[in-house]
């Protein structure tokens, strides 16, 4: 379930910030960021990026037990 969470911020985040790069408006989920500059969008997408590890490496060690 983690993972699915840390794709979901990474889609928001990083899909959102190239579509307002190319002169879209922000996503349903990043609209709140668009006072906060690229910096907003960077850290949800990152945060995905952890968040899918995480999920994934407690996934793997469950699995061996």
């Amino acid at each position: 379930m983690l993972e699915v969470v840390g794709i979901i911020c990474v889609v928001q985040g990083f899909g959102s910030l190239v579509v307002k790069h190319f002169g879209g408006k922000d996503w349903l989920l990043m609209a709140w960021a668009s006072g906060h500059g690229p910096w907003a969008h960077i850290a949800v997408g990152v945060l995905g990026i952890v968040l899918t590890a995480v999920g994934a490496a407690s996934r793997r060690r469950s699995n061996r037990a």
